[in-house]
């Protein structure tokens, strides 16, 4: 459930819709902060705002980056059960048996660099990951996906 927004509202028939204004961020760093306001007539009616900008209504909201957006009388549900599983296709772990602790109680995760200084020459217990942009990408997809899975927030962030 999503903190901070009344539930007491919805009965009123607002609805959250989901617009998209063509060029609205610039392709560039920023080096100051920024504020912004809702442009002159857009808050007052739509209409007059795809006059003066180009924008699509795209109508209520149901997903935005990769997050489902459901409502009810209790509140707004956000899940990203979509999301996990095409990670888990992605992956190929959808035949993975289930675990009640993601990960080991007392983990030490080291790095090669003190497993090397450590342990004698060739005696790791994991071998050296010959691809690690795939690791990290995986890692930044899990990481994401505890925003709606704050119960994964500690495994997934052992590893990164």
């Amino acid at each position: 459930m999503l903190k901070g927004i009344r539930p007491d509202w919805w009965p009123k028939g607002w609805c959250i819709h989901q617009m998209d204004v063509h060029n609205a961020f610039l392709n560039g760093d920023l080096l100051e902060e920024v504020y912004m306001t809702v442009p002159a007539g857009l808050a007052r009616q739509g209409e007059q705002g795809k006059k003066k900008f180009k924008m699509k209504d795209l109508g209520e909201l149901n997903f935005f980056l990769g997050i489902e957006v459901s409502k009810s009388s209790k509140g707004i549900h956000l899940s990203q059960r979509k999301y996990a599983l095409e990670l888990i296709a992605e992956t190929s772990l959808g035949g993975a048996k289930p675990a009640a602790t993601p990960l080991k109680q007392n983990l030490k995760l080291t790095s090669a660099k003190y497993d090397e200084a450590v342990a004698p020459k060739g005696e790791h217990e994991d071998p050296i990951l010959k691809d690690p942009d795939r690791y990290q990408r995986l890692v930044g997809r899990l990481l994401y996906l505890t925003m709606t899975r704050p119960d994964l927030a500690f495994s997934i962030q052992k590893p990164s």
